[in-house]
């Protein structure tokens, strides 16, 4: 097995991981948590429009999908590991 291949592997273990010990679906604190910020910082990047989508159930329900946070915090990757 190739070192690409290895790392490959080592990735998509560590996204399964993730999805096993993270709720799918996420409160705001719960998507802070899981992105190691606080709330503040969350707030902020969501009033400037840079947050990941949210579900509205009501004014005062919203719901984050892990999936589509996942994929929105790796938009933010810079460089390589």
């Amino acid at each position: 097995m190739s070192k690409d291949q290895i790392c490959a592997l080592e990735s998509r273990i560590e996204e399964l991981e993730t999805r096993l010990n993270h709720p799918r679906v996420m409160t705001p604190l719960q998507v802070c948590d899981f992105l190691q910020i606080c709330e503040r910082s969350f707030y902020e990047m969501k009033k400037r429009g840079d947050s990941p989508p949210a579900m509205y159930f009501s004014q005062r329900t919203v719901r984050y999908d892990l999936l589509q946070v996942m994929e929105w915090a790796k938009q933010k990757e810079v460089g390589q590991v």
